[in-house]
């Protein structure tokens, strides 16, 4: 019928198709704590996503590569088909413009991340929202987007990388560094001089990141995304990651 022509045709053009003909699920990343980063003791990838990606491409059947990209680029790089799916990161209106999501699997606000010696006793993140405050970022991110629209007075430094902007901060360059609450919690127990601002300046929900007009593939990996959740797998891996479920997407 034409139904099922209609069907067959939409998945010899999907990406899971082409996934499945070549073996391998093409994964985009860019470092962001504690979903993707290099170990630092082993030089590997480690993360929340990373756990996810090695259950995606078990369940696909397929072997796992990795290509690296950055959080100002990575849209372009999914309509490029440079990568099949990108990172978890935050969805929000300006990237769904480019790129498309998967329903979510966690959810986080955004603050900065201080050091304690030099910036004791913060009540707010508005309380860096001052004349000669350096507040570094990186650049393209989710973050860079809500810092902007909330701080009038400090200074807003934006770096390529994650860490080149938590750096920054660590050496002393700018006062203080923005970025996730997830991120900030993973960065602040690594580095106990250094601690999280209370309040948000902003909210997001946090999915996979895929082509906007491959419904196949998106259908594909939201099935995947469900069944992370039923499961407890995502649960599961914010605890080994050292966050609680209050991270979790409904």
């Amino acid at each position: 019928t034409w139904a099922m022509g209609h069907i067959t045709n939409a998945s010899a053009i999907s990406t899971l198709h082409e996934i499945q003909k070549r073996g391998t699920l093409r994964f985009g990343w860019a470092v962001w704590w504690p979903y993707v980063y290099r170990d630092a003791k082993t030089n590997l990838l480690t993360g929340i996503t990373v756990d996810l990606a090695e259950e995606m491409a078990k369940a696909l059947n397929v072997k796992l590569e990795w290509v690296e990209d950055s959080w100002g680029t990575f849209p372009a790089g999914l309509q490029a088909n440079k990568f099949d799916v990108f990172n978890l990161c935050a969805i929000t209106l300006p990237r769904a413009t480019a790129s498309g999501f998967s329903d979510p699997l966690t959810v986080h606000g955004l603050s900065l991340i201080v050091k304690k010696a030099e910036e004791p006793g913060l009540k707010s993140w508005k309380d860096m929202d001052k004349k000669g405050k350096k507040i570094s970022v990186t650049f393209g991110s989710n973050t860079d987007m809500y810092l902007t629209r909330a701080i009038k007075e400090a200074e807003i430094v934006r770096l390529k990388t994650s860490p080149e902007a938590f750096s920054a901060m660590k050496t002393g360059r700018t006062n203080a560094y923005a970025s996730t609450i997830d991120s900030l919690t993973t960065l602040a127990k690594d580095n106990p001089d250094s601690y999280v601002v209370p309040g948000e300046f902003g909210r997001s929900p946090v999915a996979f990141a895929v082509r906007q007009d491959d419904q196949v593939w998106i259908n594909w990996v939201n099935f995947f995304v469900r069944e992370m959740k039923l499961t407890g797998s995502v649960t599961r891996l914010l605890s080994k990651y050292g966050l609680d479920a209050s991270f979790a997407a409904d």
